[in-house]
This record gives C-alpha cells, sequence and structure tokens, in this order.
C-alpha cells in the first residue's frame, strides 16, 4: 500500500465517523421532534425564570416568560442571527432586554447551558475576583426548553447611568478625560494577564465607561475560566486588537511598556496573534458607529 493511500485512509476513519454520527443524530432529533412521540422521549414544554435582584422594577415584577420574550415598544440596541437587544425606559428606570432564539435542532443546544445563563453565572464569577473593574447587574433571566432542547432563553439588566460604550468613547472622546479611561483599561489588562483569567468576546464594544469616573463595566461575557492557555490565544490578542484599532501610536506605545512585562511572549508574537481579529473588529466598528449615529437621530 502506498504512503498516500495508507494517509488518506487514515483519515478517512479519523474524520468520516464523527460526521456520520452527528448528521445520524441531526437527522434523528429533527424527526423526532415532527412526531407525536417527541415530548415521550425527551420531555414537555418547560420555562425556567429566575429573579437575581428581587424585587424588579414595574412592570417588569408582574410579567410572565412569555411576557419577557414578547413585550414591544422597545428600542432596538443591537441585533444578531439568533439574539435581539432592546432598550426599555420606564418610570423605575431604563433597562435592557437581551432576547435568544433557537430555531433550528443542533447537538449544541442539548443538556447546555442558555447563553443568558452563561452570561449571568460569569458575570457572577468576575464579582469574585479583583481586577479593578465592575460588572453590570443582572435583574433576572429565563430559558425555555423541549424537554432538554433549548428554544428560547432571556436576560435582563439594569442600565448603568452615564454610561456609554467603551468603543463608541474612544472612537470620539479626544477629551482630558479620555486619558484615565486609556489608564484604567491598561490597569484592567495587567490585572487579567496576571490571573491566568480566560474571557470570549474581551472588545471594547462589550464594555461600558462611566467617562467622569473612568469606571469601567464588563457585559456580555459568554465564557470566563481559569485557562492560561486559552487567554493566550484568543483573550489578550482580543483586547490588543482593540488596542491597535482605538489607542493612538503614543498610548500604544504606553500600553506596551506597561504591558510588557506581564505577557507570556514578546510584543511581535502578540501584534501577530491580535492581527487575526482585526479585520472582522473593523468591520463591526464601522457597522456599530453607523448604528449608533441612527439611533442618535431616531432619539432626536
Amino acid at each position: 500500500m502506498s504512503l498516500s493511500r495508507f494517509r488518506s485512509r487514515q483519515t478517512l476513519n479519523r474524520v468520516w465517523p464523527p460526521k456520520i454520527c452527528m448528521r445520524t443524530c441531526g437527522f434523528v432529533l429533527f424527526h423526532v421532534n415532527r412526531t407525536a412521540s417527541f415530548n415521550y422521549f425527551f420531555g414537555a414544554m418547560t420555562d425556567f425564570f429566575f429573579i437575581s435582584s428581587p424585587p424588579l422594577p414595574r412592570p417588569w415584577a408582574d410579567f410572565s416568560y412569555d411576557d419577557f420574550m414578547n413585550r414591544s415598544g422597545g428600542l432596538l440596541i443591537n441585533g444578531g442571527r439568533s439574539s435581539r437587544v432592546f432598550r426599555f425606559v420606564d418610570k423605575e428606570g431604563a433597562c435592557y432586554l437581551k432576547r435568544y432564539t433557537y430555531n433550528k435542532i443542533h447537538w449544541r443546544y442539548c443538556w447546555q447551558k442558555s447563553q443568558a445563563r452563561q452570561e449571568y453565572e460569569n458575570l457572577e464569577k468576575l464579582k469574585q475576583t479583583s481586577l479593578g473593574c465592575s460588572t453590570i447587574e443582572i435583574l433576572a433571566f429565563g430559558e425555555k426548553r423541549d424537554g432538554r432542547i433549548l428554544r428560547s432563553a432571556f436576560i435582563l439588566s439594569r442600565e448603568v447611568a452615564g454610561s456609554q460604550r467603551l468603543s463608541l468613547f474612544l472612537d470620539e472622546n479626544q477629551s482630558p478625560k479620555r486619558k484615565p479611561v486609556i489608564d484604567k483599561i491598561v490597569r484592567f489588562g495587567a490585572q487579567l494577564i496576571r490571573s491566568g483569567l480566560a474571557l470570549n468576546d474581551l472588545y471594547f464594544r462589550n464594555i461600558l465607561v462611566i467617562p467622569e469616573s473612568a469606571e469601567i463595566y464588563l457585559l456580555d461575557v459568554q465564557h470566563c475560566a481559569l485557562n492560561r492557555k486559552r487567554a493566550r490565544l484568543k483573550t489578550y490578542p482580543q483586547l490588543w486588537s482593540d488596542i491597535l484599532l482605538y489607542f493612538t501610536p503614543d498610548e500604544q506605545a504606553w500600553a506596551a511598556a506597561r504591558l510588557k512585562a506581564e505577557l507570556p511572549y514578546n510584543l511581535k508574537e502578540l501584534r501577530h496573534r491580535a492581527e487575526k481579529f482585526l479585520p472582522r473588529e473593523k468591520k463591526r466598528k464601522a457597522a456599530e458607529l453607523a448604528y449608533a449615529k441612527k439611533i442618535e437621530e431616531l432619539q432626536t
């Protein structure tokens, strides 16, 4: 047997069985879902609703799960393939409601925590750390399942008064308030590297800042674990990609000097890793700025 044929057979044996297994499971789940025996195998439709900061402000205190998922009248702030973020202003203040809808059956949505629950638990973990930052206040979250298959979820948070997204602040602001915020971000980055925590999507659009006090708040934390390898591969390069995108050259040099002693690799390698995330971040930055202008026009 030739070496090339041996390698191709090895590849076939290694790759195809998992693919066949996943496709078979997806086929079975799809057809079982369309039969009357679905509840027999997987259980009935259930919803879970948890209030983390009772009592809820009005009118949220009187809502059921379906009311959270169906309330209308909010301002659409952000939207993706499976999620929508709305801002609601009531007598007791403004709140943000993020809804997740999962329309297809996939093995990832079986026996797994919803993104809303993951975000709540990760923010609770971060409250126990000393990273030098705060987290947004989660008021409630919930999820609905067909047995163990996730169908939808939501998470409700209170608005941080006087705050704005860090990405928008750094893009538009060149005032003296900028320097304390830059210093706070760099000190947060140094503390994060020392802790060894790995955070997913650590971008400036997922950080809020209060310019007057230079206080920062984390939001939308989908992964938080003590994992230095993952942090080296994703967390630090993601953070540095936004430093390259939003900091001036002088600010980049100052940040590099402050973080150089903490990083597990040299600055050249960090920049090389960060550049992999830059094209996508540039597109998201342009989309975020365009949408921010649209919201500003609607509010005026």
